[in-house]
């Protein structure tokens, strides 16, 4: 690893799914820019009723930074244990689809 990503590493704050947080990462469909964006498990969900099961749902909308500009959105369903049971996207793609 070269100096310079060593020291950008150490200037990046940790990617811990235990944490709280549900990290998504998507490419833009438009300009191809990966967009990176974090879910706090305990404030960004909202409850809701499918039947008599409680769930809760998250819309994201992210845009790049660096080209276009062009909104993706994000929609997530998660069990009561927010364990995550779907997810959609439109604008872009999930990276992890792509391989």
């Amino acid at each position: 690893m070269g100096l310079f990503k060593k020291f950008a590493s150490m200037l990046e704050p940790p990617r811990r799914e235990g944490a709280g947080a549900y990290w998504v990462t998507a490419r833009c469909n438009r300009c191809g820019e990966t967009i990176h964006a974090r879910v706090n498990l305990s404030n960004d969900l909202s409850p809701e009723y499918d039947g008599e099961t409680l769930i809760y749902v998250c819309r994201k909308v992210l845009i790049g930074e660096a080209r276009c500009f062009q909104q993706i959105e994000v929609w997530l369903k998660f069990d009561q244990n927010r364990k995550l049971l779907a997810r959609e996207i439109s604008g872009g793609k999930f990276v992890d689809e792509e391989v």
